[in-house]
């Protein structure tokens, strides 16, 4: 049994349609759906049905032409389906963009044509933005100083800008980004594309690239990219050679000045110890020998005598606590550990301070002057700020060789204070004497760490390779369980 139509099926069909459709045929509009009217401004269309379609019926005279010549040619059969986008105008002469797909079908066996109007103003819009966006993008990226470019997870570049392509002199090249960059045949030791790619994470990273002799700043991050399935590496690389020098000019310059104060305390403590202590203990002796000839003069005599040769007593010790300070003359004969040992011991006894000072693996091991002067410094630096701001009861100090590691470890049990950066103004003072243990350590090419939080005192750790000697730094010199053993033994 046939199926049957119904008219109000395809009245109820077409009028719902979010296209446009016209049929034409001998240039006159024989339909017209209502969606066709919204499109162009109309309030309805009945008006326009069996009107002429090119003059009467579509609103823009710029583009009327374009729509004439293309029917004309679907009806000669050159082009039976035409799809094409184009501005065009509302009735009331509003622009817009219109995509239109037409073909030609017969009506009771004559031609006509079959179209429809889609408004395509915002798809356009956004395109043109687009295209706007990628052109200013690109005269954004092309006028940078830095180096940007992208690699694929298979370490092929696959973009960079103008600055990028004269640092690699020419277009993009089609070896990986490791040979290109720094001439190597892997990925570099120090590559992030897995952990930009597989986990999303952006990452920061300074490097010195052998091959152009120069240091560089590179941030890197996971971008979508045309044309690539899976994301991309976005680098923004810049060249920091000129501050890393500058820094490591301030650095040399640093420890220059900290090892020229050092000269000039000892020299200093030298001429004290030598000039001004001879003189005051000369005169000293002069007073005590000028008392026991004024014996018979009377008691008055002989007391101002001794009053005086007390002055002078209390003046060398004064010159011996300050050459001491200077530049402690115990570490040449006494060597680190006993001066250290000497130096807690007062300092706690002074201070009502239990300081706890333990060694291992210093028997026999003798340290270059610069070694030994710089750990003193440090640990006197760290016992001074544990005095004057930590209010602790109980310190720890401990000093460790294993060759050729020394490490210096202090540990208070006072109020303790935030570790992190700080803008507080008397931070910043406290922290000074951090700044400049750090530079100390910095000086030993060693390694510097704190930690501390308020209310939980403060732990300073510092290792520094300072190399050992003496003829019995091997065999009494810890290492293996020996070393954990020894280190266990003084509560390290």
């Amino acid at each position: 049994m046939p199926l049957r139509t119904d008219p109000a099926l395809y009245e109820a069909i077409v009028s719902n349609l979010s296209l446009g459709m016209y049929v034409v045929q001998d240039g006159v509009a024989v339909f017209l759906n209502p969606r066709f009217g919204e499109i162009f401004g109309y309030q309805s269309v009945a008006h326009l049905v069996h009107r002429d379609f090119f003059s009467e019926v579509y609103p823009d005279v710029v583009t009327v032409d374009l729509f004439r010549q293309i029917h004309e040619q679907m009806l000669a059969d050159e082009n039976p389906s035409v799809a094409w986008a184009q501005p065009s105008t509302r009735c009331d002469g509003t622009p817009f963009w219109l995509e239109v797909e037409a073909q030609r079908i017969l009506i009771h066996g004559r031609p006509a044509i079959l179209g429809t109007f889609k408004d395509q103003t915002d798809c356009q819009l956004m395109a043109e933005a687009m295209h706007v966006s990628q052109q200013t993008l690109r005269l954004v990226l092309d006028g940078m100083e830095d180096m940007v470019y992208v690699v694929n997870h298979e370490h092929r570049i696959i973009y960079a800008n103008r600055r990028m392509l004269e640092r690699i002199e020419g277009g993009l090249p089609a070896g990986p980004c490791h040979q290109v960059f720094r001439g190597q045949d892997r990925p570099c030791e120090d590559c992030f594309v897995e952990k930009v790619l597989d986990a999303g994470m952006s990452t920061h990273k300074e490097f010195y690239n052998q091959v152009t002799r120069a240091w560089y700043s590179v941030i890197e991050m996971p971008i979508r990219m045309p044309g690539q399935e899976r994301h991309a590496k976005l680098a923004v690389a810049r060249d920091i050679t000129a501050r890393k020098e500058a820094e490591e000019r301030v650095r040399a310059l640093s420890h220059q000045l900290m090892s020229a104060q050092e000269d000039e305390r000892a020299s200093l403590a030298r001429e004290l110890h030598d000039d001004l202590g001879q003189r005051l203990n000369a005169a000293k002796i002069g007073v005590e020998t000028l008392a026991e000839d004024l014996v018979r003069q009377g008691d008055d005599f002989h007391l101002r005598a001794q009053r005086l040769g007390h002055i002078l007593q209390g003046s060398i010790d004064a010159v011996r606590q300050l050459c001491a300070g200077l530049h402690p003359s115990s570490l040449e004969r006494l060597g680190l550990v006993q001066t250290l040992r000497d130096h807690c011991r007062q300092l706690g006894e002074v201070h009502g301070l239990d300081i706890d000072f333990k060694s291992a693996g210093m028997q026999g091991v003798k340290l270059d002057s610069r070694c030994e002067i710089n750990l003193f410094r440090l640990a006197q630096e760290a016992l001074h700020n544990i005095v004057k701001h930590a209010e602790a009861g109980n310190v720890k100090v401990r000093l460790v060789a294993s060759h050729p590691i020394i490490r210096l470890r202090i540990e208070d049990d006072g109020k303790g204070f935030d570790s992190g950066p700080s803008d507080a103004e008397s931070g910043n003072r406290t922290r000074l004497g951090l700044i400049g243990m750090a530079e100390r350590v910095d000086l030993l090419g060693g390694e510097f760490q704190i930690q501390s939080k308020p209310g939980e005192g403060t732990r300073i750790a510092v290792e520094v390779p300072c190399p050992i000697t003496g003829r019995n730094a091997q065999a009494e010199n810890p290492s293996g369980d020996d070393f954990l053993t020894c280190c266990r033994d003084v509560g390290f």
